[in-house]
């Protein structure tokens, strides 16, 4: 992939993203937790119609920011910086995980600018259990505890996994995104440094009912993100359930396909 890498600063906050193509049609990419910019390197080699932002969000990659709470309007004015230096008017927006709240956003917040959203296994529809248990006081302190000592986190870990009250696939996750001190640290930051990144039930009811230009790709086995509590929230035909699990959602085929569908839709106009 041939990509040219460039940088927002705002404050504290320093935003990355790679861009790569040369076409009038423009596809931003948020990618999932403990992941970066790279994973959507796929598309930047397959979706040639396109020029495409793939962006590190905070405290990944390349992207970094201040140990606080990434307020909707520094994320709203880092957006307008973003929109503003690049001249863009349209684009389409892919949100992965948790880069499915960051799409979100730009769909409800920047309205004339965003022609298609695709969300993929999103993150921010519903309250998880573990998403209450890390936000919330007084067991905010004792996630905050444990995401800073590696040792406890892992020796309650055990304890769960000995008493089953964790399946195999919450098993892999955990070995695969939450094995090292500072993968412990990230999750931290992204559950509780994100919490003005979300929406109300309510307010994600009126968008997406008043909304023709939303898709969703969603797992049958996704033992992260529940299609049960989501379904229910769009019209029928605006969501594909997919028989795959979380991480393999972004690259099935259908969902590649869907975007290179949008070659060929009109652009919304302003």
């Amino acid at each position: 992939m041939s990509a040219e890498t460039k940088k927002i600063i705002l404050k504290k906050y320093s935003l990355a993203y790679a861009v790569s193509g040369n076409s009038e049609l423009k596809l931003l990419l948020f990618h999932g937790f403990g992941q970066d910019r790279t994973a959507f390197d796929l598309y930047h080699e397959k979706l040639k119609g396109f020029e495409i932002y793939s962006f590190d969000l905070i405290f990944h990659g390349e992207s970094t920011g201040p140990e606080k709470k990434l307020s909707s309007n520094d994320w709203f004015t880092l957006m307008s910086m973003f929109i503003e230096k690049e001249q863009i008017k349209n684009f389409s927006v892919v949100g992965f995980s948790l880069g499915g709240r960051f799409a979100l956003f730009l769909a409800i917040y920047f309205p004339t600018h965003v022609s298609q959203l695709i969300l993929i296994a999103p993150d921010g529809f519903y309250k998880s259990p573990w998403y209450m248990i890390s936000t919330t006081w007084p067991t905010r302190l004792l996630f905050h505890y444990l995401t800073q000592n590696f040792k406890q986190f892992h020796f309650i870990i055990g304890i769960l996994k000995y008493v089953r009250l964790l399946n195999a696939s919450m098993k892999r996750f955990i070995h695969r995104e939450l094995s090292t001190q500072s993968a412990l640290e990230r999750v931290y930051r992204s559950w509780t440094y994100f919490r003005d990144i979300s929406f109300s039930s309510n307010l994600l009811k009126h968008f997406l009912r008043k909304s023709s230009n939303v898709h969703a790709f969603l797992g049958a086995e996704d033992p992260l993100i529940d299609v049960n509590k989501i379904t229910p929230l769009f019209t029928r035909g605006a969501y594909t359930v997919l028989k795959e699990k979380h991480h393999k959602i972004p690259v099935h085929p259908a969902v590649l396909a869907h975007i290179q569908s949008l070659e060929t839709k009109p652009t919304k106009k302003k």
